[in-house]
């Protein structure tokens, strides 16, 4: 429906205007339009009152029937907006206030529900759709909207400010400086004569087999890969592969979890709430999938991450808590080969960079307050396998599965894994309603570290604490969010 309102604001925007849409124009001041905008105010304040605010997308000022990304935002001041881009660009947005709507409306507590109209969502949809034609007809609206779509970081600058950045930044950069060194250390160490404190045991996504040889008779090929890219780019050349085609590419770069197995924390597990808090059913191994996209010079790349959760961060040090996990991300080229892979936890820490020959570090990165992006090793050849410590969960090696690996894989234990929808964990099923697992600011209520009382001055909310998807401040020294649309064209360029 949306899509069909923004054609006929494409006649608006080219000026034809017959004597019917002058009438649609005179809706402004109706009752009509008033209606739909004190509609929008109401459930906005019912949200926020029940504090079931979704934040996966970002609101956007004075346009409530809009959401944005920080990929969506990068193109704000790009596109003529006589373009069919500029249709599409405001069809994303729209398409994404009414899924977070729906999830929004779904976690309501039944006594808020109960109060509104059964069907209070389809009447926001017909209001998206009256208010997008009515509001993007004039030029200094379409203006206005290209200034107030933006997505604000994760940094708070007065906690920064109270807490002296500019001599607290160098001292936690040491820090990093020393983990970054022992991280190095450990990729290092021959694969065979990395420590293991329990068993080694590995989860293959369902699609897998043991048998190297099936895995590799399952992927698609980079010609195939390729053509899919290209067939599914929109008018943004954002690539929107079908959702089979999506299961076809989550199948061919799905890694191998490879886990130093001590005791339950280490087992890979499935998110559900319990007794009123988030835990992790260990008896129901699941990864979560999620597509995502970044910006390279001319080209958008498209990303696909691969979620998991541990029930725990075990240990009496700052860093340990409840929940923990990990988000493994490949980023395909045009090419339909990875170009590089990238990995944090799901705190947004411990960032690192795995580059294949197609990039490399760029010559003219910052070094004051400035991170320095961590690349332990190069990229091997897929399938992968993703080799990760006990308790902490560290990632300590990536390699090819029937490459430097010397072992069987029959010498290691095997679950199979199944996938979930990331955006499942925005409405979990909850005594007989629905709750996100993510609240204020995106932060999941009960994962706080101790960590947080020491790195509060880099200006990261609750450092530490698991956090949901497009919310992950990745560094202390300078600014940096996982999903920038410019975070790899600002680390990397061409090594060709």
């Amino acid at each position: 429906m949306v899509r069909i309102f923004l054609a006929m604001s494409a006649l608006l925007l080219t000026g034809c205007i017959t004597a019917g849409f002058r009438d649609t124009v005179s809706m402004q001041k109706s009752n009509t339009v008033v209606m739909c905008r004190a509609l929008y105010e109401n459930i906005d304040a019912a949200i926020d009152y029940s504090g079931v605010r979704d934040h996966g997308s970002s609101q956007i000022k004075d346009f409530p029937y809009l959401r944005s990304t920080r990929l969506l935002a990068s193109f704000s001041h790009e596109l003529s907006d006589a373009s069919p881009q500029w249709l599409v660009w405001v069809d994303h947005m729209a398409d994404l206030d009414a899924h977070s709507r729906a999830l929004e409306l779904r976690n309501l507590p039944s006594s808020v529900k109960d109060r509104l109209n059964s069907d209070v969502f389809g009447e926001l949809n017909s209001c998206r759709n009256l208010l997008i034609m009515i509001d993007l007809m004039h030029p200094q609206q379409r203006d206005r909207l290209r200034d107030a779509v933006r997505v604000p970081d994760d940094y708070v600058s007065w906690w920064q400010l109270l807490g002296l950045y500019p001599i607290t930044a160098p001292l936690i950069g040491a820090g990093i400086s020393a983990w970054h060194d022992r991280t190095h250390d450990t990729f290092a160490t021959p694969l065979t004569l990395l420590p293991v404190k329990g068993k080694l045991q590995r989860w293959i996504a369902e699609t897998h087999t043991t048998d190297s040889s099936s895995i590799v008779n399952k992927r698609l090929s980079a010609q195939q890969i390729s053509a899919i890219l290209k067939d599914s780019e929109n008018p943004l050349g954002i690539p929107l592969p079908t959702h089979a085609e999506l299961a076809q590419l989550f199948v061919t770069f799905a890694p191998i979890w490879e886990v130093d197995v001590v005791d339950e924390n280490d087992h890979i597990g499935k998110i559900r709430w319990e007794k009123n808090e988030p835990t992790v059913d260990i008896d129901q191994s699941t990864f979560y999938r999620k597509i995502s996209h970044t910006r390279f010079g001319e080209h958008v790349l498209l990303q696909l991450n691969y979620i998991i959760w541990f029930p725990t961060r075990p240990g009496d040090d700052i860093y340990a808590g409840k929940l923990d996990g990990i988000n493994w991300r490949v980023t395909l080229g045009p090419d339909g080969n990875p170009w590089l892979y990238d990995a944090i936890h799901n705190c947004g820490c411990y960032h690192e960079f795995f580059l294949s020959d197609r990039l490399r570090l760029r010559k003219d990165l910052r070094s004051t307050y400035f991170e320095v992006p961590l690349l332990p090793q190069p990229a091997p050849a897929q399938p992968l396998v993703v080799r990760i410590a006990h308790h902490t969960h560290y990632i300590q090696r990536i390699y090819h599965e029937s490459g430097e690996n010397n072992q069987s894989s029959a010498t290691y234990a095997h679950r199979t894994i199944e996938s979930e929808d990331y955006d499942v964990l925005r409405s979990l099923p909850v005594d007989g309603g629905y709750r996100s697992l993510f609240g204020s600011h995106g932060l999941i209520s009960g994962t706080e570290r101790l960590e947080r009382f020491l790195l509060w001055p880099m200006g990261v909310r609750s450092p530490g604490a698991m956090r949901q998807w497009g919310r992950h401040a990745t560094a202390f020294n300078g600014r940096r969010h996982f999903d920038d649309a410019f975070l790899f064209e600002s680390l990397f360029e061409s090594a060709q």
